[in-house]
Parts: C-alpha cells; structure tokens; sequence
C-alpha cells in the first residue's frame, strides 16, 4: 500500500513540477517595482499583511489572501519573512491592478 501511494505522490508531483516551473518563468519579477509575495496558503490574511509589510509598502492584496502585492519590497526581507516566490504582479493575472494608476 505504501509504494503505490508512493507512486502517487510521484505521479502528482511529475504532473504540477513543470507548471510551477513554467509560471516562475514566466511571472519572474522585475528587477525593481512591486512584486507580488506568495506566503504559505495556510496562512491568515493577517500574517501574510503583516509579514509583507515588515518589508515594503503593502499595495492590496492578490487574488488570493496570501498573495500580498508589495510596491517597493526589500526581497531578502520578503524571503526572511516567510514569501515562499516572488512574482511580477502584472504577469500574474489575479494580482494585476484593477485600475491604470494602480501599483
């Protein structure tokens, strides 16, 4: 039982490896300018917010409440906070602004 559940998680992760890798090439983040930080799912809104804005200037949050769109970050201190990938927010279409003036 073990080895076929073994063969699943292999299986799955063979399935979902060469999408994560095919979105960090293409939501990389700028060189400068906001980024959008991705934080642990399980995380509260919170804590993400909290740990987004230890680094930078918050803008809005993401589709998602632990995605936390940060206009000005400092990225060491984003990674040290606990962002698990940084990506460039207009790539990424549930963080893309919502209006033309937006960060």
């Amino acid at each position: 039982m073990a080895s076929r559940m073994t063969g699943f998680a292999a299986l799955g992760l063979m399935a979902v490896l060469p999408l994560g890798v095919a979105l960090g090439a293409q939501a990389a983040p700028p060189a400068a300018g906001p980024v959008a930080a991705v934080f642990p799912p399980w995380w509260p809104a919170a804590r993400a917010f909290a740990a987004a804005g230890a680094a930078g200037p918050v803008a809005r949050f993401g589709g998602v409440p632990f995605i936390v769109v940060v206009a000005a970050p400092d990225r060491a201190r984003l990674r040290a906070a606990g962002a698990w990938l940084l990506l460039d927010p207009h790539a990424v279409g549930g963080c893309a602004p919502t209006h033309p003036g937006a960060a």
